[in-house]
């Protein structure tokens, strides 16, 4: 390996395929925590089973019959969207808020989102449950409440832009810091949304050095992770090739900020950053392109009617 390797900067875009929140949950009480801080932002106190009853009365305005598992993974089914599902909660407030800001605020509790659309549409947050509230929402921005769904393929090397929303400093930046970023442009496949523009990743540093003497650079690797895409479908990115091209061909790394730095391709890591003789800050809002890195199967939404 070069000299200039040895001694350098490198950013490294890694992709690991997130599974769904609760799939390692447990046991019904982590599936039901993990339930409550997806549709308020926390988990709620008291026994188990006057909390399932609580959530299923404030979703569906009733509390069912069954067994606790399959109550918890009913109410997994409607909350959380997944390949090929059309009618859950999570994607049809994806579809409004995209439809009404042209992004979505995917991680936020499911009520805030819920009570945000509402304050904006009618002035104040509705009474009724999740399900009817959701509804009335979409049928007025949709003209229906059924969504045009159909599962697509994001194909590997699909380019997404996005814009970091934390400091990255090889001076200072430690191991296990995340990393937050932004989508900026919507990506569409075959005219469907898959992946809405304002969709946040979450990734981490995985490795930091500082520089040092003798011209020894600064050093940080980042796992970028997966994003959602507007089915909740995890989708791995990473920087290789075809991304290192198309930043090279609009200059990002001469940009503001980015002064100094200059991307690499692919050179036995997943794609890399260089800049020689000190510590580099890369400063939250600077943008950049991923890819994706292997073909993933979601759920595309259509802006035509569903039929």
């Amino acid at each position: 390996m070069k000299k200039t390797v040895a001694f350098s900067l490198v950013i490294c875009i890694l992709g690991v395929m997130a599974a769904p929140v609760w799939a390692d949950a447990g046991t019904p009480l982590d599936s039901l925590k993990q339930i409550e801080v997806l549709l308020y932002g926390k988990p709620n106190a008291g026994a188990l089973i006057d909390r399932l009853d609580e959530l299923e009365t404030d979703v569906f305005g009733a509390i069912k019959a069954g067994p606790i598992l399959v109550r918890i993974e009913n109410l997994n089914s409607y909350l959380l969207a997944g390949t090929g599902t059309p009618n859950s909660l999570q994607l049809k407030l994806n579809a409004v808020e995209w439809l009404v800001y042209q992004e979505v605020s995917v991680g936020d509790p499911l009520y805030t989102r819920l009570d945000k659309l509402e304050g904006a549409m009618y002035g104040a947050s509705q009474e009724g449950t999740v399900i009817a509230r959701a509804d009335s929402l979409l049928r007025m921005v949709w003209a229906s409440d059924k969504l045009n769904v159909d599962v697509v393929t994001v194909p590997k090397e699909t380019l997404v832009r996005i814009k970091l929303l934390t400091d990255l400093d090889s001076a200072k930046s430690k191991v296990g810091d995340k990393v937050r970023y932004r989508v900026l442009d919507d990506v569409m496949i075959k005219d469907r949304l898959v992946i809405p523009a304002g969709t946040e990743g979450l990734g981490k540093v995985s490795e930091v050095t500082t520089a040092k003497r003798l011209g020894v650079d600064g050093r940080i690797l980042v796992d970028f992770g997966s994003l959602p895409a507007i089915d909740g479908s995890p989708v791995s990115l990473i920087m290789e090739e075809k991304a290192t091209e198309k930043n090279k061909s609009l200059e990002l790394a001469a940009g503001a900020g980015m002064a100094g730095v200059i991307l690499l391709g692919p050179i036995g890591l997943a794609g890399a950053w260089f800049i020689k003789g000190k510590d580099v800050v890369i400063p939250m809002g600077a943008e950049f392109y991923v890819e994706v890195m292997r073909d993933a199967r979601v759920s595309g939404l259509s802006m035509a009617p569903a039929r």
